[in-house]
């Protein structure tokens, strides 16, 4: 393929992230009550921005390194007492406790650009069950006492787990052996995160900040990645696409598939530069929190546009 068209793609999509971002820094998430995301509504949340400060780490550009500042700035913005962040915003009416994943997605994130803020490794490494995994929710006293709350309480994800090693740059037996455990049976148990190959992109994350533990799994990885590719080149639509060539890309393969995979994603890029917002996780269920209509199916043109820019970025950089 072409560097060149590829090059061209990657520009345009981080034309469209400069134009897209918010006078305040912020990436826009949208809500949905429905998979295919028609309608949906901007619901102000810290998360996708944390994600695409992930995407955008590597990119010589002046318009990434604006981009980048507003978004740590908004992200710092958004910090509470003791380095914690919670899914919506200052700016949204709804309130909710704070979470693991956004705590080490938006921590691993400002670490990957050298900014500072409170030692909150103490609250994640606290927040763990009895089995030694993750609790997704840190709750107060007060929300222990809320029947919602009393359900998720002993919530430990899968991909939130790996999320929380990618911050802490280390394995931890527990962790690693329940992981290990969900890849060898080529499986998610992840609630969040709907896909596969989202687990699986996460967990290449994972590797590529150092947490040893998952590696001795690349090739199972690899296989199962692979085996999800369409005649089309995709792995499903764009975001899965982008999260499968991601993973690959962090596992150091690179084959006629990524070629394919990355032709696919040429084909389906908008001509506003940016991809088709698409399901990339889910809310709180439904049974924890009494929210009516359930706008529980999260996603952006931002946010897939991020992950595809990751993709291309990575491409290029083996070329």
């Amino acid at each position: 393929m072409d560097p060149k068209k590829v090059e061209h793609c990657l520009d345009r999509a981080i034309d469209f992230l400069y134009r897209s971002q918010l006078p305040w820094g912020e990436f826009k998430t949208l809500a949905s009550w429905n998979f295919l995301m028609i309608p949906a509504y901007y619901d102000s949340s810290p998360f996708g921005t944390g994600l695409i400060l992930h995407n955008l780490k590597g990119l010589n550009d002046k318009r990434v390194s604006k981009m980048i500042d507003k978004a740590i700035t908004f992200l710092l913005s958004e910090k509470e007492e003791r380095g914690t962040w919670r899914f919506w915003t200052s700016r949204n009416k709804k309130r909710i406790p704070p979470d693991l994943d956004d705590i080490s997605v938006i921590s691993s994130g400002l670490k990957l650009y050298g900014v500072q803020f409170e030692d909150n490794k103490d609250i994640v490494l606290n927040n763990r069950n009895k089995e030694g995994l993750f609790l997704t929710w840190v709750l107060d006293e007060r929300h222990k006492k809320n029947l919602f709350w009393k359900l998720a309480a002993e919530d430990a994800d899968c991909v939130v787990n790996v999320n929380v090693l990618t911050y802490l740059g280390r394995s931890l037996p527990e962790v690693c052996s329940y992981i290990n455990g969900l890849i060898s049976e080529d499986r998610s148990s992840s609630y969040y995160y709907p896909s596969k190959l989202a687990f699986f992109y996460f967990v290449s994350r994972a590797v590529r900040f150092g947490v040893t533990c998952f590696k001795k799994n690349r090739k199972r990885i690899i296989n199962s990645v692979l085996s999800c590719q369409k005649k089309d080149g995709s792995f499903g639509n764009e975001m899965e696409t982008a999260l499968g060539l991601n993973t690959l890309f962090n596992l150091n393969y690179f084959g006629k598939e990524t070629e394919e995979g990355i032709s696919y994603l040429l084909r389906g890029q908008r001509k506003n530069g940016g991809f088709k917002k698409q399901v990339y996780f889910l809310g709180i269920p439904w049974w924890f929190l009494a929210l009516s209509p359930f706008y529980g199916y999260y996603g952006s043109e931002e946010i897939t546009t991020g992950v595809c820019i990751e993709a291309f970025k990575n491409y290029l950089s083996q070329r």
